[in-house]
């Protein structure tokens, strides 16, 4: 961690807009391997966009440039005409919100670590949204109880680590972040993501073809490359397509 270099912001702040993403010519390499290829996306603000592919398609890295957990090698991110790499800390940090198949869960209390600096209401209000009220008032001292004292499961996890992102602005970016829930709390928060009120893009990575064919959106990686982008019902056709989700 010490050798790593620390990432550089810049300093502008973010114009009103709907949270369109842009990505032109990203390119994410590994060495000689190109784990993203020129990758051109115009994702409209407010849009629920299902990433799909099979294991090794590009979807994780997709998902990490758009949330800027890493900076393409060429090409350039934008959220709402602005570079990702131009915006201050606090300012790109406070647009986008980010959950994982294993989300690192830091904090001193089930609540701390939901709340990320925001008040009572909003973290309840996170939580009921990603169904993780329901488990967290059945802790001893509910989103007071320690997190040391408050063993989860991996679907209990990931649904914290969905109401810690919840409080973004503009963005969500989704990385595989339901796979271990089971597919009744799965469908739930699959319909409040796409049916979000708030109407934030987005991004959700996902093996499931029910989550996709509830976005508005599917972009189809396969080897790095985008090869189709548009919606699920019409991309069912492909029988490529279908094999994605083992179908």
């Amino acid at each position: 961690v010490l050798a790593a270099d620390p990432v550089g912001y810049g300093g502008r702040d973010l114009p009103a807009g709907p949270g369109r993403l842009v990505l032109r010519g990203v390119t994410v390499r590994d060495g000689h391997r190109s784990l993203l290829d020129r990758v051109d996306l115009d994702l409209p603000g407010g849009a629920a966009v299902a990433v799909v592919g099979r294991s090794g398609a590009g979807k994780s890295v997709l998902a990490a440039v758009a949330a800027r957990l890493r900076d393409p090698d060429a090409g350039q991110v934008l959220l709402d005409g602005v570079p990702l790499a131009e915006l201050s800390r606090p300012v790109l940090r406070t647009a986008i919100g980010c959950a994982f198949e294993r989300p690192a869960l830091v904090g001193t209390t089930v609540g701390d670590v939901s709340a990320l600096g925001r008040g009572g209401a909003r973290v309840r209000a996170a939580a009921l949204a990603t169904r993780a009220h329901e488990f967290i008032s059945r802790l001893p001292d509910g989103y007071d109880t320690p997190l040391a004292k408050a063993p989860m499961s991996g679907g209990e996890a990931q649904r914290i680590g969905l109401a810690r992102a919840w409080h973004a602005d503009r963005l969500l970016v989704l990385d595989d972040a339901t796979s271990s829930v089971d597919m009744v709390t799965e469908m739930q928060i699959s319909r409040t993501l796409t049916e979000d009120d708030c109407r934030r893009t987005r991004i959700i990575v996902t093996h499931r073809a029910v989550t996709a064919a509830r976005a508005d959106l599917v972009v189809w990686l396969d080897g790095g490359r985008v090869r189709a982008v548009g919606e699920h019902v019409r991309l069912w056709s492909d029988p490529a397509y279908r094999e994605v989700f083992g179908t």
